[in-house]
């Protein structure tokens, strides 16, 4: 279990730099005037760094950790799955924690921010110096921290969904005609053109019924003039698609906003039963792979579940700068944008 160790140990250790960057000056009553100090870095521990060596060594190792598991028995396997998820809730109370304490606007952070959101307590914090050792927290500091924690999120279920695929393997499905070649039985002809409607339903693989968000009649495309703005035209077709036919694009979407305001639109029209067949963990799930956003640094961010359970599942982060609003007239929803200078 030598690989499983060292990809848990990985992804729970926080590698913080202390490096000269444009700090607040604490002399400054109003906290406006800045100059060179130093502030916490983690930049290397994020998808950006260099050659996105950080990335390619978490694959590697969750990897290598899949192989380890793999050998185990069904009961030790399914031991390990739940240290596995013991540590994912980790990750989550960490995103509750951020989206707690995080601010968009802000270009510094108090000095006591590590400890404000617990990362000391629930991970493993290399060169985490005092509150008072005036090491600055930036405000690119905290949306590398997110890019961090996105990157061993990502890793970490891409494990667990590897190991509850091994325990769980689907059932095969054969067709009819297949069943019947298989046991020998003579098959004349075209077997479904002779069955009625109801039998050749029957004889198709059956399809597992999973939740995904369905809009309500005639929301998909009022809520597709809302969005299709925050994305470049060249976006707009496939964005259409999603929405109105749930074609997932070949690639993700880019919107051209703040996470939590695209987020704040989803969550919108669940919470106001627009989108239905699904519950909002199934819409986390099925809107992070389909869309990125543009960080406040200016970069292009991967949305993952635990970043967007907080802002979706709960009310407690409510969006400052919603981009729409949903109006009830008589029977009819209407879902408007909101202008900016109202935001």
């Amino acid at each position: 279990m030598k690989h499983l160790k060292e990809f848990l140990t990985r992804i729970q250790t926080f590698n913080l730099r202390v490096t000269k960057q444009e700090v607040v000056d604490a002399s400054d009553f109003n906290k406006i005037k800045r100059q060179q100090g130093n502030a916490y870095d983690i930049t290397r521990e994020t998808n950006y760094y260099d050659s996105f060596s950080y990335k390619s060594e978490l694959r590697v190792l969750k990897d290598m950790a899949l192989i380890d598991l793999l050998t185990l028995e069904e009961g030790l396997m399914s031991l390990q799955l739940e240290q596995l998820q013991k540590v994912l809730e980790r990750i989550k109370l960490l995103w509750k924690n951020w989206h707690n304490h995080h601010s968009e606007w802000l270009q510094d952070y108090k000095d006591d921010y590590i400890f404000s959101i617990d990362l000391d307590k629930l991970f493993i914090v290399h060169n985490l110096q005092s509150s008072s050792s005036d090491i600055g927290i930036t405000g690119a500091f905290v949306e590398d921290l997110a890019d961090s924690i996105k990157l061993r999120e990502t890793f970490l279920r891409e494990l667990i969904r590897d190991i509850e695929l091994r325990l769980n393997p689907p059932k095969s499905k054969i067709t009819y005609e297949e069943f019947r070649k298989a046991n020998r039985f003579p098959v004349e002809g075209n077997v479904n053109d002779r069955l009625s409607d109801e039998d050749q339903a029957n004889t198709e693989p059956n399809k597992s019924a999973i939740r995904y968000p369905t809009f309500a009649a005639g929301m998909s495309s009022q809520f597709y003039e809302v969005l299709k703005d925050y994305f470049v035209t060249e976006d707009h077709v496939m964005l259409k698609r999603l929405l109105l036919n749930d074609q997932t694009p070949e690639s993700p979407l880019t919107f051209r906003g703040n996470g939590n305001q695209l987020a704040d639109a989803f969550k919108q029209l669940y919470d106001a039963n627009l989108i239905v067949g699904c519950q909002q963990a199934d819409l986390e799930k099925w809107l992070a792979p389909k869309f990125l956003y543009v960080s406040p640094k200016g970069k292009t961010s991967e949305f993952t579940e635990g970043y967007l359970n907080d802002l979706i599942s709960t009310n407690m982060r409510p969006c400052k700068s919603p981009i729409l609003k949903i109006e009830q007239k008589e029977d009819k929803f209407l879902i408007l944008p909101v202008p900016r200078n109202k935001k």
